[in-house]
């Protein structure tokens, strides 16, 4: 029994000698002053896209109130997924944002086999930043001047029509209209939406369903026309284009949105810190200025919401997937 008992104890020292540091280095990373060293902001899809423009807004005014500067990394490519890994293996030390969408946290778990993470377990919320109506984008010289010419324009080519995406939000967007109009397209991927606006532009693509962000500059400029939007409500930078339920889909209200986390396990007071710095940004007059001139709505949230949010996100798109048939990549 005696030697049981120092085996025993041996073990337990053994033990308390491997955790005890662990669970110091947390007690310190809560206690010490933060930041004291640049921060860096992980960026799910390239320059130029309506989540890039988002973090370097937030980057920008997190830099002033931290008192550090915050250095933005685009990650683009499969469908921000591989800007998703890296976030999900970053310290969880308070030094790695990550600007997420609803590709990375709802869509690309329900569309791929194997993401390469967990969206939940490998992620805490700090907030939601923008809610982003989707619209239905062509050529200026489109031969469709509305939607329902645009339907019957690709009823008349079925196949013949080719649109871009460069996120889960268009990807979802296109198939529950193509589901909800009959239409038949080919689909060319993107590693943003950046790309896909060029080959628009050039005439590679006939559509898209989109964010407006990376196509507002060339919406205003008239090489771009939008035909109806997404969302049950008119978009304000586009208040003389009609949303689709006006234009006679009854029940289409669909949006993307953007989101801020950064990964578990980091310290909570930490997250809390962002996520006060973040609301405070995102609620004020500034950033709603620059959020309608872009297209989108500022929207910001607690962290706890954010974790709920995501986790109705999540079977919702299960939802879609199933419904449209979506195969998984």
């Amino acid at each position: 029994m005696a030697n049981r008992r120092n085996w025993l104890g041996a073990a337990l020292a053994l033990t308390l000698g491997v955790v005890a540091p662990q669970v110091q280095a947390q007690v310190q990373a809560q206690e010490a002053p933060w930041p004291t060293r640049p921060l860096r902001a992980i960026v799910a899809f390239p320059a130029g896209s309506g989540t890039d423009s988002l973090a370097r807004f937030h980057g920008e005014r997190l830099a002033r109130v931290l008192g550090q500067p915050v250095t933005i990394e685009n990650m683009g490519g499969a469908n921000g997924a591989i800007a998703t890994r890296a976030a999900a293996r970053a310290a969880p030390d308070g030094y790695t944002l990550f600007f997420g969408t609803v590709s990375t946290h709802a869509a690309n778990p329900n569309l791929r086999r194997e993401p390469g993470y967990d969206p939940i377990r490998d992620f805490a919320p700090v907030s939601l930043i923008s809610i982003n109506p989707l619209a239905l984008m062509v050529r200026a010289d489109f031969p469709a001047r509305d939607l329902a010419g645009f339907v019957a324009e690709a009823k008349a080519r079925p196949g013949g029509l080719n649109y871009g995406v460069g996120n889960a939000g268009g990807i979802a967007g296109t198939h529950l209209l193509s589901q909800a109009t009959g239409i038949q397209a080919e689909r060319i991927t993107y590693r943003g939406t950046p790309g896909a606006i060029t080959d628009l532009l050039g005439g590679r693509l006939q559509f898209m369903v989109s964010d407006l962000g990376p196509a507002v500059e060339h919406l205003q400029a008239g090489t771009l026309r939008a035909l109806a939007v997404a969302t049950a409500r008119r978009v304000e930078i586009l208040p003389t284009v009609p949303t689709m339920q006006e234009a006679g889909l009854a029940g289409m209200d669909f949006a993307s949105w953007n989101a801020v986390w950064v990964p578990a396990r980091t310290p909570p007071a930490i997250v809390a810190r962002l996520n006060r710095e973040i609301v405070a940004i995102g609620d004020s007059a500034e950033a709603r200025r620059f959020t309608a001139s872009i297209g989108i709505i500022s929207t910001t949230s607690t962290d706890e919401a954010l974790g709920s949010f995501t986790e109705r996100e999540l079977a919702v798109w299960a939802r879609i997937v199933a419904e449209a048939g979506m195969p998984k990549e």
